[in-house]
């Protein structure tokens, strides 16, 4: 399939889309992000991570400027040095050669609101993650339970990352929620199970003024209501000039399913959830450690 509109505008998930499951990029995908970008389309991530989780390997393919981040809490602008626009979201940034990205789009969650959601959470034993301007704060207590997960290599990509200075350490998140509350970009919770994340997940849907999805079996994310990828990427894309049936998004996942809807063409990956898969104009036959995302660039056109 080619669309009967030129692409001019992909938005590509990371988390069992673009990334395989080593958490890399394999030469054929990279190829065909490099071959769409010099013909002058606009590729960038649609992910829940915050900008200082994007990985150095996305940070650093050709051509990467823009950046939707926190399911669309966040949209920026990465100049032109992508890798020191994360860098400058790390904890040790001073370590690093930094830039300063341009926030294009922040919406925050309202303070009492980010207070009821973060009481829910505190019901649950689980790996708390919440992202603010860009960063990523944790407690020790989070840190600890992200470790054992990692030991295991169990969970999504995102929770089995090391900490490399993307994470900003804080004593105790109730603490830093009593100055930090307004700031709330997102909330990310990895549960102890997919199945206790399953029977939290209606709770937290059922607060007023809150979207949550989830980007693996295991976890429930928030983010204010109306803030979803799908609204970032056709807020981005009309900042652009470029009209919706002139883009396309590329995911697998309950959070990907707003920005699938939105955009001009969905394109779904093979090993997407049956739900998602059912959205798509197209799915790959290719799963993302098999080259999906570069058969999905070939059979858009690009």
């Amino acid at each position: 399939m080619s669309p009967s509109t030129p692409i001019r505008l992909v938005a590509l998930d990371l988390d069992g889309t673009l990334l395989d499951s080593q958490s890399q990029i394999s030469p054929r995908t990279r190829q065909a992000i490099a071959d769409a970008v010099a013909h002058g389309v606009v590729v960038l991530p649609a992910t829940g991570r915050p900008l200082s989780n994007l990985p150095p390997v996305v940070a650093q393919l050709t051509g990467i400027r823009y950046a939707i981040t926190s399911n669309g809490a966040a949209v920026w602008d990465l100049g032109a040095d992508p890798m020191g626009a994360v860098y400058s979201r790390y904890c040790n940034a001073a370590e690093h050669t930094t830039s300063e990205p341009t926030a294009l789009i922040r919406c925050p969650m309202p303070v009492e609101l980010a207070r009821e959601v973060f009481a829910l959470y505190m019901e649950y034993p689980g790996a708390l993650s919440i992202f603010s301007d860009g960063r990523t704060y944790r407690d020790l207590m989070s840190m600890e339970r992200f470790g054992k997960r990692f030991a295991r290599r169990t969970g999504s990509t995102e929770a089995r990352q090391p900490n490399d200075g993307r994470f900003t350490v804080v004593r105790d998140l109730t603490e830093w929620m009593s100055r930090h509350a307004h700031e709330v970009e997102k909330f990310c919770m990895f549960f102890d199970s997919a199945e206790i994340a399953q029977a939290a997940l209606p709770r937290f849907r059922a607060l007023p003024g809150v979207e949550a999805v989830q980007g693996s079996p295991d976890n429930v994310e928030v983010t204010a209501q109306g803030v979803d990828k799908g609204t970032a990427l056709l807020a981005l894309a009309d900042m652009l000039g470029i009209p919706r049936e002139a883009t396309a998004a590329i995911g697998d996942s309950e959070n990907d399913r707003a920005m699938l809807a939105r955009a001009g063409v969905a394109a779904v990956i093979a090993n997407a959830l049956p739900e998602i898969r059912a959205l798509g104009d197209i799915v790959s036959t290719r799963d993302n450690d098999h080259d999906g995302v570069a058969e999905l660039f070939e059979r858009l056109g690009l």
